[in-house]
């Protein structure tokens, strides 16, 4: 099964809850349960993918990160590597927390990237002189859209449990209702709330226990020391 096909339905979901919250209204639980997955995985980023391709803009131009799919929102760019062809040389780019204060342009070498108007958009630096065409591969953390209706599988064999521990958590604390459980919408919200922090921290670590952080001139410090 391809990775982006998006087969596991919310709906299909909110079935496997059915005897845990009798009497919910559906409309009322999907909210919550797209509320929940969302909490999950803006907090973690651990829902990647990376869009291939991408044309690099001349000057001081927004490059914004799009993969395309309606059941997902990009909430962060996570990496950039830029190359023009199989043959000509390309990078990784180094993330910083804001605009240079210099203007500066290059052919076709930039060396940082930062966010502009929103964590979506970005702009690379030095700007490029002239447009690139297929120019920059964007790593990108991604959560469901507001209108989202289903999640790939591969993300709900991984993140079932954590996403069914934050619904829970959201409808048990509904007052006056058939369902309502304050005591245990507090034990599923701290299963939920440790399932983010074990996430958060594999996602740091890339999923293979690499060192992610780099210093601002390129180079970085591997995990046992030394220049990377």
């Amino acid at each position: 099964m391809a990775h982006a096909e998006y087969t596991e339905t919310f709906n299909a979901l909110l079935k496997d809850t059915i005897p845990e919250t009798p009497g919910i209204i559906r409309t009322l639980a999907l909210r919550e349960l797209r509320l929940a997955a969302r909490e999950f995985f803006e907090k973690t980023f651990a829902w990647t993918a990376i869009i291939n391709d991408v044309d690099g803009p001349a000057g001081k131009t927004d490059i914004v990160a799009d993969d395309g799919e309606d059941n997902t929102k990009v909430i962060a760019v996570l990496g950039v590597a830029y190359g023009l062809t199989a043959v000509t040389r390309g990078g990784q780019l180094v993330p910083i927390g804001q605009k240079p204060t210099m203007d500066q342009t290059a052919d076709a070498s930039p060396q940082k990237f930062f966010v502009t108007s929103a964590p979506d958009h970005i702009q690379i630096f030095p700007y490029l002189k002239s447009a690139k065409t297929s120019f920059l591969d964007l790593t990108v953390a991604l959560m469901p859209s507001w209108t989202a209706t289903a999640l790939p599988r591969q993300v709900t064999d991984l993140y079932y449990d954590a996403i069914i521990d934050g619904y829970l958590a959201r409808v048990y604390k509904h007052p006056n209702k058939p369902y309502s459980a304050p005591l245990l919408a507090t034990d599923h919200r701290k299963k939920f709330l440790a399932s983010i922090g074990f996430y958060m921290a594999k996602r740091k670590q890339g999923f293979n226990n690499s060192q992610q952080w780099v210093f601002p001139g390129g180079w970085q410090v591997s995990r046992l020391g030394g220049n990377g």
